[in-house]
């Protein structure tokens, strides 16, 4: 049964914890997880110390591993604290680091581990952390706690949820506590929400550049094609240039708007979801106010994604400066990656459509084999937009590659036409068993296994793959 005074009072005692170690002059170390989410949490958790004259330092990483946290140990600090990391490494923790941790979490946990006092997760109070609070909302939550002041960093927990893909809500709105955050924001000033058309850099790409820059959703024959994008729209009509300036998604009549709509019909028609598709193009615009209309952190789903770039590309402490309040060489620096890392996934993504080789089809699922081609900290993200595509629709989908210390990464997503029954982050949290790690939401979740157990993790994903479609109840083992 939800529980939202249980999490308030929770987020308290952790906010207290925090807040004593910070009086004491203690040396924290704020970890988060690489992708928008884990940075805007980690940075919530950081801007809150830093309004406090704390000690800490961030640091950004992909996962959490127990030989990580042996070594975290062995460095000079007092405190732990783990966003949006360590889902199922409740236990470890508690033995390794003792009682000088806390874990602020969204992904699903066992119940043995909702009963560790160190641990301030949504599903403890039976909150969807799927889809009705990101990590980022946990932290802002722990954060509001500490200092009502706080109610402006309102706006990096919308951040964290719209990377988190939480807009599933009518008109791809924010639902659950999510909404309470969002009126948090628009009170502070800082938020604003409208209707329109969602294509990527509406404020500040010309407008075949926003629409060749969408993945969500994937356009056949649009995504990553500019000059494709370009004479559709000349052809239909539309006038892209005032004079000699390009022109903006945002500064179109609602007339243009439709036009550009009914252009791009066709290319989604073949598609069984076509309608559905159409639907995606329009919904609900986070503008963060006080953010500069002419950079990618004033549209809430356009700062994830820069966060997203930084992380998945090595520079997780950029994002950080930037969520922190740098505006000058650390904005700069993250528009130049968020660049290279569309132009990157948007290579990755050609080449796997092109290559029949690399998709392999079982009887339940798709597997994207990225080993030589994907970089493992871009996982995520590819499989997000991959998940995205017609033709990948229907089964569960998961995409590997080969990690710089030669485990096998995956990353996995349930595509539209799946059961309802498959939690995925179930799945592989048992399927990694074998001497790996994994977990996460169900529709969403990824893992990291030794190679010599490649065949166990396998047999295990395709057995309970299999009792999820034939109906039989499936059970965390």
């Amino acid at each position: 049964m939800v529980n939202v005074n249980e999490l308030l009072n929770r987020a308290k005692r952790i906010g207290e914890v925090i807040d004593q170690k910070v009086k004491e002059k203690k040396n924290i170390i704020i970890l988060g997880h690489l992708d928008a989410d884990g940075i805007a949490s980690a940075s919530i958790i950081a801007k809150a110390i830093l309004r406090k004259n704390g000690r800490f330092v961030v640091r950004i990483t992909n996962s959490l591993k127990l030989k990580t946290i042996y070594k975290l140990k062995e460095e000079d600090y007092d405190f732990y604290i783990f966003c949006e990391l360590g889902a199922g490494m409740g236990r470890q923790m508690k033995e390794i680091l003792d009682d000088k941790w806390v874990a602020i979490d969204h992904h699903q946990i066992s119940e043995d581990e909702k009963g560790i006092d160190n641990v301030i997760n949504s599903w403890q109070f039976a909150i969807d952390g799927t889809r009705e609070i990101s990590a980022a909302g946990m932290s802002y939550i722990v954060a509001s706690n500490m200092d009502k002041n706080n109610i402006d960093l309102s706006c990096l927990a919308i951040v964290g949820a719209l990377g988190d893909k939480q807009d599933q809500g009518e008109g791809r709105s924010l639902i659950g506590l999510n909404e309470i955050i969002v009126k948090d924001a628009m009170e502070s000033g800082c938020l604003r929400v409208t209707k329109d058309l969602m294509f990527y850099g509406r404020e500040t790409k010309p407008i075949h550049e926003a629409i060749a820059s969408t993945t969500t959703p994937f356009i056949p024959g649009l995504t990553g094609n500019r000059d494709s994008c370009l004479a559709t729209l000349t052809s239909a009509g539309i006038r892209l240039k005032e004079g000699a300036r390009w022109k903006t998604i945002a500064e179109l009549s609602e007339e243009e708007k439709g036009k550009i709509v009914e252009a791009i019909i066709p290319y989604l028609t073949l598609a069984p979801s076509a309608t559905d598709k159409v639907k995606e193009l329009i919904g609900n615009i986070y503008t963060l106010e006080k953010e500069d209309e002419h950079t990618s952190l004033r549209d809430g789903r356009e700062f994830a994604t820069l966060l997203n770039a930084c992380g998945r590309t090595g520079n997780g402490g950029v994002g950080v400066s930037i969520c922190l309040g740098d505006r000058d060489f650390a904005l700069q620096e993250g528009e130049r990656i968020l660049a290279e890392y569309k132009y990157t996934l948007n290579n990755y993504v050609q080449t796997i459509l092109g290559d029949e080789k690399r998709v392999v089809e079982g009887r339940w699922h798709l597997m994207i084999v990225g080993d030589g081609l994907i970089d493992e900290k871009m996982l995520g993200a590819i499989s997000s937009i991959l998940s995205g595509i017609t033709k990948f629709e229907g089964k569960a989908l998961f995409v590997r590659t080969i990690t710089n210390d030669n485990d096998i990464s995956f990353s996995a997503r349930k595509t539209k036409g799946c059961s309802p029954a498959l939690n995925l982050g179930l799945i592989m949290a048992e399927a990694s068993k074998f001497d790996g790690v994994g977990g996460g939401h169900d529709v969403a979740a990824g893992a990291r296994i030794p190679p010599q157990r490649l065949n166990d993790f396998l047999k295990v994903i395709e057995d309970r793959l299999r009792e999820v479609n034939e109906g039989k109840r499936f059970t965390f083992r």
